[in-house]
């Protein structure tokens, strides 16, 4: 199977999720809209879902895979003995964890959510509601698990799709349990019972691939003792992204609404983010382990470089995209029920900004399996530290002036940022660096873009009223045609620019 090969996969899964996600998203703005119940749903959301990218698609995934591979070329039967011991230290961590966040929960709540310390009927809720989510760590780091193991063995279809199951879950289970609980309770006990199914459906699949291992608890081996070390840095550095959106939601709980608004434009801006980004990260962390390990420098560098420029073929014009397409792309998805015209407008400000640091949050997706490949963990961890400081200034800064927008900026900024320390770093590894010809490649995307763009903004210039018809089938048609046009034209242009053959 070709890399090509695997990512289309992985993509096309990753996008049959991601429109379920939207879809479980426009169900909780219609239900609770941009209020107070809404931040406190989203923040209840938002922990588990935190812990899950950090710990346990982040850290564990990128600590375990790398072994795991090397465990694979000795013999199947060592990687499994090795996943037994992983998981039975795993699934302890994860209880003591998730015990001390129950009874430390309202604590907590002063570093997640401070602004809500305010509102004593909103913070008693979030508190109880975090409560019932924050055991989905267990199942999704599970499955995470899982997940590692099927993709090392270059099966990614299974993982790339799980998310569907949370987000028809929580849709079902939802309309299904408020009919007797509280909606704010139903929808958090809806991602319970997905976990379950989640972890399930991960395990038949483990099955399938003859990869069921035996759960042992020894003392810790050489192989065991080089994960657990790993696990530290890594549980801080492989999230970055998700850490600073973290810090952004606790400084966002100060402004009304913000913390909703700003998880609304985060699903959108998701959408690409996990299509090009997570795809990539996903099958680059295997052949780099594979390639690294064999000492084959040329090939990791060529890798990487291709991945780098494909990434900024595909990500740049979606950020343009995304800027010239936010208030109708807003409209139509969310705006009904309690989600009305002013939160439409406040989202698709975030999401613009946003936009601005989806290259770079793409970009630092494709680096950072460089360090883990090469089992180097402090690295990103350093990298991380610098981030998350520069993210919490900006924030702080910026939100003074701009509220919700100046936190969206901030993270955008950083993001930038984080890309830079990364490339700075990932020269280390066999002196790795970016083809002589990217800065050029980058900016015959740059003029496709400008002009794809000048093509939007004429179409909605003269046929805005087709964005906002009374007609929802008139909305989504005039959106989707905008869409396919400008793709055409962006291509059109690439073409001309002969970029598929830089690439």
């Amino acid at each position: 199977m070709t890399l090509f090969r695997s990512g289309i996969i992985v993509a096309f899964f990753t996008v049959v999720s991601r429109i379920f996600g939207l879809a479980r998203e426009l169900f909780i703005a219609s239900l609770f809209g941009a209020g107070t119940v809404a931040d406190s749903v989203n923040v209840a959301f938002k922990l588990p879902n935190l812990f899950r990218r950090i710990f346990g698609e982040g850290a564990l995934s990128t600590v375990f895979v790398p072994i795991f591979n090397e465990k694979l070329l000795e013999s199947k039967e060592t990687a499994r003995h090795f996943t037994g011991e992983v998981f039975s230290i795993l699934l302890i961590t994860l209880i003591v964890i998730i015990l001390l966040m129950q009874l430390f929960m309202p604590y907590l709540m002063f570093v997640i959510a401070p602004g809500f310390y305010e509102e004593p009927a909103k913070f008693e809720l979030t508190v109880l509601l975090c409560r019932i989510t924050m055991p989905y760590l267990v199942f999704i780091s599970i499955s995470a698990l899982f997940g590692g193991i099927l993709n090392s063995v270059k099966k990614f279809a299974a993982f790339a799709f799980s998310p569907v199951i949370l987000s028809v879950v929580v849709i079902t289970a939802t309309q299904i349990l408020q009919k007797h609980i509280d909606p704010p309770i139903s929808i958090c006990l809806s991602l319970m019972i997905a976990g379950i199914l989640q972890v399930l459906f991960m395990f038949y699949c483990i099955a399938r691939a003859k990869l069921l291992f035996p759960m042992t608890l020894n003392s810790p081996n050489r192989d065991v003792k080089k994960f657990l070390i790993n696990m530290g840095p890594a549980t801080i550095s492989s999230g970055v992204q998700q850490l600073n959106l973290f810090i952004s939601q606790s400084i966002a709980s100060f402004i009304e609404g913000a913390i909703s608004i700003l998880s609304y434009a985060d699903r959108i801006y998701q959408f690409p983010l996990s299509i090009i980004g997570i795809s990539f990260s996903t099958i680059l962390l295997p052949e780099l382990s594979r390639v690294y390990k064999l000492k084959d420098l040329s090939q990791a560098a060529k890798i990487q470089n291709h991945a780098v420029k494909t990434a900024l073929l595909l990500a740049l014009p979606a950020a343009f995209g995304i800027i010239a397409l936010a208030q109708p792309i807003i409209h139509i998805i969310y705006e009904r029920g309690e989600f009305n015209s002013s939160d439409t407008i406040k989202t698709a400000e975030a999401i613009s900004v946003f936009a601005l640091g989806l290259p770079a949050f793409i970009l630092s997706k494709i680096l950072t399996p460089i360090f883990y490949a090469n089992h180097d963990t402090k690295t990103p961890l350093k990298i991380t530290i610098y981030s998350l400081s520069a993210n919490t200034i900006l924030n702080i800064i910026l939100m003074f002036p701009f509220g919700h927008l100046g936190i969206a900026l901030g993270s955008s900024i950083t993001g930038w940022y984080n890309v830079w320390m990364l490339y700075k770093y990932t020269k280390k590894h066999g002196n790795f660096q970016l083809d002589s010809n990217v800065s050029f490649f980058c900016f015959k995307i740059l003029i496709s873009c400008f002009i794809m763009t000048l093509v939007i903004a004429i179409i909605s210039r003269n046929y805005s009223e087709f964005f906002y018809s009374e007609s929802l089938f008139i909305k989504i048609t005039a959106l989707g045609c905008t869409i396919i046009i400008a793709m055409a034209v962006f291509l059109l242009i690439a073409l001309c620019f002969k970029l598929h053959k830089n690439n």
